[in-house]
């Protein structure tokens, strides 16, 4: 290839990160390799993007780390974390030579929208939420000795309305008791109101399976990456009403899951991607959370006790405030998620943006 197709071609890809981080820097501050039939960057350009002061690199696993934010990922993984909350990728991390690197489409659906919620494009303020307990009715759910899937979720719904409630939010429930309703009923109702979030709340049931799974909308071309097929009532990577809200999803997603780790002790299995109905369609910020596993012998008898659900609805709260504060953070507001420095560092909120807010970097700097 010659010289003048080569920065045609480099200058194509660096236009594409421009346009999905959506980044007021120069195009050409992005170095952009392709991979696999799909841009990506290196992990060490994100750190002089987002002004990561230290980075290092042992044994292909990269540590990204400032005052107070940390990104570690180690290449032919399909994960990273950010402050030790565990993410799983769009695509699988890479190594090029003596690089390591990270899609495109990680970077902008992912690290942008956690690092600066503030700098989402369209994200609303919060004045409403919609709490919606999995199941009902006939369909109970994952089940075992100790209770069903649907009797758990609600309880942790009415838990979470009376803490958002307090905090001055108006909280809206598909269900309030023991009834049935629809997937699409579930999202038409959702969508009748502005200015508001979706939070969908389900329990778990496998095999060996224990811990906390959170979901976002998988972004167009983006393959589902559930550890079931338990909620999926269909797999495609095809664009959705929700991918509209792409970066909305992922800063409520993480917040919500962050909440929960920093106030229920359960093992991480990670904030993921899939296409289940009730997030397919959603034209508001939605999420859906798995709060454990029911069919674990020790999870499924904390489960049950109301003291866990109780932590459980509170943390999701939480999760709702820490949100709204992030995406509508301005300079100099004393309110932010993250100014609450009496959490231990590797349990504060993972929604910071970088300072100063405002970034440009010149890549030969």
């Amino acid at each position: 290839m010659n010289t003048r197709k080569k920065n045609r071609k480099r200058f194509f890809l660096a236009g594409l990160v421009l346009a999905l981080i959506g980044s007021a820097a120069l195009a050409n501050d992005w170095t952009v390799v392709r991979q696999r039939d799909r841009p990506y960057v290196t992990f060490a350009n994100v750190a002089q993007f987002y002004q990561f002061p230290e980075y290092t690199r042992i044994s292909r696993t990269v540590s990204l780390r400032s005052e107070r934010r940390v990104i570690r990922a180690q290449a032919g993984t399909s994960e990273f974390s950010i402050n030790g909350v565990r993410f799983f990728a769009n695509f699988p991390l890479l190594s090029n030579g003596d690089e390591d690197l990270v899609s495109v489409m990680d970077v902008s659906k992912i690290i942008e929208p956690v690092l600066r919620p503030s700098r989402i494009q369209r994200a609303e303020r919060v004045e409403t939420v919609v709490l919606d307990p999995g199941h009902g009715g006939s369909d109970q759910g994952a089940s075992s000795s100790w209770g069903t899937e649907k009797g758990f979720a609600l309880d942790v719904a009415l838990a979470a309305r009376t803490q958002l409630i307090r905090a001055g939010y108006r909280v809206e429930m598909t269900r309030v008791n023991d009834v049935a309703v629809s997937l699409e009923d579930r999202v038409n109702f959702a969508n009748r109101f502005s200015h508001a979030v979706f939070v969908s709340i389900h329990f778990n049931s496998s095999s060996g399976g224990a811990g906390l799974e959170s979901y976002a909308l998988a972004p167009e071309g983006v393959p589902s990456n559930a550890s079931s097929e338990h909620h999926i009532s269909a797999i495609d990577q095809g664009h959705h009403a929700g991918n509209a809200l792409d970066g909305q999803n992922m800063a409520l997603t993480a917040s919500i899951h962050a909440a929960v780790l920093t106030k229920v002790s359960i093992f991480d299995r990670g904030v993921r991607h899939a296409r289940f109905h009730v997030l397919r369609n959603s034209k508001i910020p939605a999420v859906l959370l798995e709060g454990g596993f029911i069919s674990d012998p020790r999870e499924g008898q904390r489960i049950a006790t109301a003291q866990y659900r109780h932590q459980l609805g509170a943390a999701i709260a939480q999760g709702i405030e820490n949100y709204n504060a992030a995406v509508n953070y301005r300079a100099g507001a004393t309110n932010f998620a993250v100014a609450k420095t009496n959490l231990p560092p590797h349990a504060r909120s993972i929604s910071e943006p970088p300072h100063p807010p405002s970034i440009s970097i010149n890549a030969g700097e």
